[in-house]
């Protein structure tokens, strides 16, 4: 056996870390092309999913916006106009696109009252073309549809004597509400739509003009003036029972030295005549305190099944039978005013007032009405009662001028006939 030297080891030796040096250097090679296209699929997958967001959110507001004007009286061609720049609108306000926009379409269903916006896109990969696959295709589609809805809104709008301190502010009421573009204007537009509502009004005061509706109301006690006030008994004033015996209102009679009602702000029963509403509100002057419970109550009895016979044609639907049943209740001031009298704004009868609305408001939800609250440059104490009284902290708006109360109706009118996104 031949003699192994120290030089023979040490060669061998050197041979093998060379050999292990370039086995660690492949390894290392393929790992590192692997990490490398692992990060690279995920810069890619990050740019489609991008793209996705990007391009369902820019189609749902596009089919929304083109289904409204489809409801405005718009021809398909004007329709398709809109959707596409609501879609391209969108995606610019996103940062715009990684992916190439192939084609954009527009299915406008005026039988179904319905948008739907097909969107086909690609978006060229970057790593991924080095196993063969150039682009990933991002198709989405969306459709807006304006539901057939039969909807009831009462209204309690606040005519009292501080709505004329200064009369800008009654002015600015009436044109939130019946102004051009108002809350009537939208919720019934000019050139149709496809909802069937109705709108009634419960102005108040210290009392509230029943009208041709005060004899019914009080079991035939209520004078030529229509001024109805409280339920005759008191346990029954968070109710919507029928105002037969003890349920009937009280009137001036009952009340000695009771505020008159507003002589010109007479309740309306629901109606869908928007000119005739409009006209009403646009009539109305201001003066006396603030029972806004009653107001509260008025606005819940316009839409009550309960108050059928008094209503007569125009009968509100029963509840949770389908229609959708809203209340909006509007004011400027602190509640005070209980049997046409008022002891201030912290005396006995403005906690009373207080707690009437705020059963009254509860009593309602508990029906399934939607309330609505709208303080007009109200004191800060009065906002969390009215925010409490609202179905939701979102639908408690806080006005401090013309132009917020505007938005605030706008803002509301827009939500009860609003579009939905059926995919």
């Amino acid at each position: 056996m031949p003699a192994i030297s120290a030089t023979s080891i040490t060669q061998a030796a050197d041979a093998a870390r060379r050999d292990e040096s370039g086995s660690v250097a492949i390894i290392f090679a393929i790992s590192s092309f692997f990490l490398m296209m692992v990060t690279g699929l995920a810069i890619d997958v990050g740019r489609v999913m991008h793209v996705e967001r990007s391009m369902a959110s820019a189609i749902d507001a596009a089919a929304l916006a083109a289904a409204k004007s489809m409801r405005s009286g718009l021809g398909d061609a004007a329709v398709e106009e809109v959707a596409q720049r609501y879609f391209d609108a969108n995606m610019a306000g996103r940062g715009g696109t990684y992916g190439n926009i192939k084609s954009f379409s527009v299915s406008v269903d005026r039988a179904a009252s319905s948008v739907r916006i097909d969107v086909q896109s690609d978006v060229p990969t970057i790593f991924a073309n080095i196993a063969g696959i150039t682009k990933v295709s991002v198709p989405k589609s969306s459709s807006a549809v304006f539901e057939n809805k039969s909807i009831e809104v009462g209204l309690q709008l606040d005519v009292t004597g501080s709505m004329c301190q200064p009369c800008t502010k009654i002015d600015a009421l009436k044109d939130a509400v019946a102004g051009p573009d108002g809350l009537l204007d939208i919720l019934m537009p000019d050139n149709g739509s496809t909802n069937n509502v109705r709108v009634g009004l419960a102005p108040f005061a210290a009392g509230v003009n029943a009208g041709r509706y005060a004899a019914a109301a009080s079991n035939g006690r209520a004078g030529a003036s229509g001024c109805v006030y409280e339920r005759r008994d008191l346990s029954l004033q968070n109710s919507d029972v029928a105002p037969t015996g003890a349920a009937a209102l009280k009137v001036r009679a009952d009340l000695p030295g009771a505020s008159a009602c507003p002589g010109n702000a007479e309740v309306v029963a629901l109606s869908d005549d928007k000119s005739m509403l409009r006209n009403e509100v646009n009539s109305w002057r201001t003066g006396g305190s603030t029972a806004g419970h009653l107001g509260a109550a008025w606005a819940w009895y316009l839409v009550s099944p309960s108050w059928a016979t008094v209503w007569g044609g125009t009968a509100p639907a029963n509840y949770r039978s389908g229609t959708e049943k809203y209340v909006i209740l509007m004011t400027d001031g602190i509640y005070n005013t209980v049997g046409g009298v008022s002891r201030g704004d912290t005396g006995p009868t403005a906690a009373q007032s207080k707690r009437f609305a705020g059963d009254t408001c509860g009593a309602m939800k508990d029906k399934g009405i939607v309330v609505y609250t709208i303080g007009f440059q109200v004191p800060a104490s009065v906002k969390g009662d009215l925010r409490g009284c609202a179905s939701a902290a979102s639908k408690f708006y806080d006005a401090n001028d013309a132009d917020t109360l505007r938005d605030a109706f706008r803002a509301i009118a827009s939500e009860i006939n609003s579009l939905r996104l059926s995919s």
